[in-house]
């Protein structure tokens, strides 16, 4: 990417008014001789602050604590919907955890540029399935002199993806000596609290200057257990993580003697082990609680290494050479102890279980009456005698091997997974002037390869271990259940010992008949993904005067030629691989010609992947021009031609910005232009990446399905603001605009089952209606009848979704009340006010799955949009007197509405009981404070209490019981932290 263009030497006055909360920008132990400002290719004059630039620095972080990348950037006015915190229930954060986003103006992470020194960072391929989202956690923390944020789109001079704004993080520059910091942060319930340690070393002469860093930053492991607002009662939030599909599970028997009519019924030890009995529809069903196997914060272990060198040539040629490698690791990433069964087994499986079993059990996990736990289970329950002629059913999707007692494998414990990124970037160029004319040239190559995995139940596997012939030594051919080195899986309560969370303890728990690890390792198999992106820019730019005098100065220009390559790859072990298990009976009895409908692998809620290895070349000519009208008048003109070939084809987006000095204490400020995001990479190859989304009440598996024919998205922008300074006042108000053509995003997930069950669970559906049947067909149901309760998965597509517009205002501003107490007093603060977010009606095989709709106020659950609360801001009170320093800052979130209606309507599985807690997500507003030391020796200690007051995030009707999106977990946590420099 091209590297930063540099408004030099904007003076420090203006750079102050641009700087939320009032900071000082200064590069570690040196203030800044020339500041430069994201949003432009020419080195100007101080007059050039034509954009909404937020400039934040170093010493603006520790005065705020220290915050990490991820608290830093969701903390932001102007930002919503950020990734970072653990949130497995959300389709856009699963698989990322431990990654970081940012996503300004909640116009989705993918639609925000983050650069590192100017020039681009590779994305992380786990995030969103490569929807190009850059991993902040990867930023060298310890070597960031400031960071810059453009809130304008700004493709014109950056190219693709810097649609919604640009985030810049710069680092320090001819630092001298050395700098350790380290901190600890409390965090009630924690596992060891969170902690980091940092080095940093520095030394330059005339001609050069080498500056290395390293950081290390740890997370400790936050259950859900650990805080009661997030663990709750059915009957206050049956979406809080609560699942009809469980175990102690659901059984269907047919009555003796003459198998005329079948009964339904729940395991009666489900109350006992902590269950809700209740029904889903007219099916009896154990409510369980899967959430308390979750965690809040999942254990993380952050490190970066980063290293720069400049040369200076002579005084016309510069050499700058740079390289960071970081890797984050999650080693215990935690999830309920099995998934819902959304799969039957194949005819294969039950061979030989008897011309009765298969006529009477077809296409259901069948249990036969010899099963060690069904004798046991209906010995202890006589009224269920009948399950000793003709067995039992298990039922999908109301089952799942485990869930209360916790699974075998991992010591009654939930299922784990790991997540693994590594990154590596390597940057260098020239950059001086020849005979007058600017150059900057520069190479940089990045990559980042992440490893997921998880664990899932195989279909077949699990019906052969029911039937007594589970085990990789099982010799099936022998024919005699539970012997010949063959076991016995056993669905029944009476394998179940205790809750492995809350403790109640089964009085029918019978160890003779518990499920083994052994058996449990066969059936249970582990999913595995290595995907990798990587990326290459090459870019050139030469800027000099224009040759043309204005009165207000030289005009000044610059053009630049840049080369993206791309490349995408993804593999997955062979059990979740689609080339290699594609059905269900695949692994065990090879079969590979199943329908495509049911082509998504063998295990019973988890699809497959189809390996990937793509690449694409993008060529881009940009140019720019400033134009100083008038010594109080400047305008700058962009423009930038971007060629990504093929199917995609080409963009050119123009912009035009000025800055008018009305008076010595107002200016005003404003642009126009176009701005573009070509499709990903990732999401432009045929292939599905399988979500786990709520269906109507109930997680079910969605694929999300590659499209070549997306085209780019593009939007208009506009912006114009208003900047004051008077005594000790500066302050900013920026109106924003943003609207959007043909936005690449995924199929609405609720808007699809909705058009198909428009009455719920319930009532009148278009299952027949000929207009819907391709609608209809995105379905997979079990026992191939269409019905809300038979729903097993769903697919969608990304595509280019349907018109959006976004405007709103941005306030800034700070007061310096000079000496009070003895010390120097100032306030401030930062609001964003979101206008309107509208979104256009969508429309999904010629049917409307979405009307047209306003996102600002709302949750948006399942659309194509993050909550977006109308007001977010913070406010600061700061007192300073030698060294020491006082602050006290005031986080605001306003209200917003959870706009879904099914939750809030009585149904017969909450006893007809209305539950209208969450429909408002409430406000939430904390006080932060901070006090700073500085001690002899260059030594600084800082004490932060973040969420002074404990407030508890805002219930809303999620999996967490809260927004992991907007809100914060942790609650008051208490940080220390010491830096020292030589």
């Amino acid at each position: 990417m091209t590297k930063t263009g540099f408004l030099a030497g904007a003076s420090l006055l203006a750079m102050a008014a641009l700087t939320p909360m009032g900071a000082v920008a200064q590069d570690g132990q040196n203030t800044i001789e020339e500041v430069v400002v994201t949003g432009s290719l020419i080195r100007g004059t101080p007059e050039d602050a034509a954009l909404p630039v937020d400039v934040i620095s170093a010493e603006e972080l520790q005065k705020q604590g220290s915050p990490s990348t991820v608290e830093l950037i969701k903390s932001l006015a102007v930002s919503n919907g950020v990734l970072g915190d653990t949130n497995q229930f959300d389709s856009r954060a699963q698989g990322s955890e431990g990654s970081g986003s940012v996503n300004l103006r909640g116009l989705g992470s993918n639609r925000t540029l983050v650069l590192l020194n100017g020039r681009r960072m590779a994305i992380n391929p786990l995030a969103q399935a490569g929807a190009g989202i850059v991993d902040t956690n990867m930023i060298p923390g310890a070597a960031i002199g400031r960071i810059e944020v453009l809130k304008d789109g700004a493709a014109a001079t950056y190219g693709s993806d810097a649609i919604g704004g640009v985030v810049n993080f710069i680092t320090r520059n001819r630092f001298d000596g050395a700098e350790f910091a380290a901190d600890y942060r409390y965090v009630d319930g924690s596992d060891g609290g969170d902690y980091s340690l940092s080095a940093l070393w520095g030394w330059s002469n005339d001609r050069m200057d080498v500056m290395l860093s390293a950081g290390w930053q740890h997370r400790g492991e936050l259950d859900v257990i650990e805080r009661d607002w997030a663990n709750r009662p059915y009957l206050e939030n049956p979406e809080g993580g609560w699942t009809a599909a469980g175990n102690p599970g659901t059984f269907l028997s047919f009555t003796a003697p003459a198998a005329t009519g079948a009964t339904l019924f729940r395991d009666p030890q489900c109350a006992t082990l902590g269950g809700t009995p209740g029904f889903s529809g007219t099916t009896p069903a154990c409510y369980e609680h899967y959430i308390e196997w979750d965690n809040l914060v999942e254990k993380e272990e952050h490190y970066q290494v980063y290293g720069q060198f400049n040369y200076e040539f002579n005084d016309n040629h510069k050499l700058h050479l740079e390289g960071l490698y970081g890797r984050t690791e999650v080693p215990k990433w935690e999830t309920t102890p099995s998934y819902a069964l959304l799969a039957n087994p194949t005819p294969e499986a039950l061979a030989g279980a008897g011309a009765l079993a298969g006529a009477l059990y077809a296409g259901r996990f069948y249990v036969p009456t010899n099963n060690p736990g069904l004798v046991d289970f209906a010995a202890k329950n006589p009224q269920f005698g009948f399950l000793t002629t003709f067995g039992a059913a298990y039922l999908a999707p109301a089952a799942r091997p485990f869930l209360v007692g916790g699974n075998p494998m991992f010591d009654n414990g939930p299922s784990r997974g790991e997540r693994y990124y590594d990154f590596y970037r390597f940057s260098g160029g020239l950059n001086g002037t020849v005979g007058g004319i600017g150059y900057d040239v520069a190479l940089t190559y990045s990559e980042e390869k992440g490893t997921r995995t998880g664990y899932d139940t195989l279909v077949n596997r699990l019906e052969l271990a029911i039937r007594g012939f589970g085990g990789p030594n099982c010799n099936r051919s022998a024919n005699t259940p539970g012997a010949n080195g063959c076991l016995w899986y056993n669905p029944f309560s009476n394998a179940i010992q205790k809750n492995g969370i809350t403790g109640q303890v089964n009085p029918q728990y019978n160890p003779a008949v518990a499920n083994s690890a052994e058996v449990t390792r066969w059936f249970f198999q582990e999913l595995s993904t290595t995907q990798k992106a990587r990326l290459l820019v090459a870019d050139a730019v030469i800027n000099g005067d224009l040759g043309i005098s204005f009165p207000g100065g030289d005009a000044k220009w610059a053009l630049g030629v840049q080369y993206r390559k791309d490349w995408f790859k993804s593999d997955y072990n062979d059990i979740s691989n689609s080339l290699i298990n594609p059905c269900i009976n695949t692994p065990d009895f090879g079969v590979t010609n199943c329908p495509a409908a049911q082509r998504n692998g063998p295990f019973g809620f988890l699809g497959v992947g189809t390996p990937q290895d793509v690449n694409n070349d993008v060529s881009a000519f940009f140019g720019e021009l400033q134009l100083p009208i008038f010594e109080s008048f400047n305008v700058q003109l962009a423009a930038r031609y971007e060629d990504y070939g093929g199917a995609v084809g080409s963009t050119f987006d123009p912009k035009v910005s000025a800055r008018w000095q009305v008076a010595e204490w107002l200016a005003m400020r404003g642009s126009v232009g176009t701005t573009f995001r070509g499709p990903p990479l990732a999401q432009l190859s045929p292939g599905n990446i399988t979500s786990l989304q709520s269906i109507l009440g109930t997680f079910r598996a969605v694929d999300i399905g590659g499209n070549p024919n997306m085209e780019p998205e593009s939007a208009t922008t506009y912006s114009l603001g208003v900047m004051l300074e008077a005594g000790g006042f500066k302050g900013s108000i920026d109106y924003f605009s943003f609207d959007f053509d043909n936005p690449i995003v995924s199929e609405p997930v609720a808007g699809i089952v909705n058009a198909v069950f428009p009455n719920g669970a319930g009532g009148a559906n278009n299952c027949s209606n000929p207009a819907f049947a391709e609608l209809v067909a995105r379905f997979t149901f079990n026992g191939g009848t269409c019905s809300a309760a038979n729903i097993a998965r769903l697919q969608t597509f990304y595509v280019n979704g349907s018109a959006v517009k976004t405007s709103g205002l941005d306030f800034m501003g700070t007061f310096d009340f000079g000496q009070v107490l003895g010390g120097e007093f100032m306030m401030g603060g930062t609001a964003t006010w979101v206008r309107e977010y509208e979104v256009d009606a969508q429309a999904v095989a010629g049917q409307t799955v979405a009307p047209a709709f306003d996102a600002v106020g709302f949750l948006n659950y399942q659309t194509t949009v993050v909550p977006i609360p109308e007001w977010k801001g913070q406010a600061f009170a700061e007192w300073e007197r030698g060294d020491h320093l006082l602050r006290v800052t005031v986080n605001y979130i306003d209200s917003y509405i959870d706009q879904r209606t099914t939750p809030f309507i009585a149904t017969p599985n909450t006893n007809n009981t209305v539950i209208s807690g969450g429909k408002t997500i409430g406000s939430y507003t904390t006080v932060d404070m901070t006090y700073r030391l500085r001690l002899p020796g260059e030594t600084t200690v800082t004490l932060n209490v973040d969420n002074a007051f404990d407030e508890d995030p805002p219930f809303a009707r999620l999996d967490l019981n809260y927004d992991p999106f907007t809100a914060d977990a942790l609650g008051r946590t208490i940080k220390l932290g010491i830096r020292k420099a030589f």
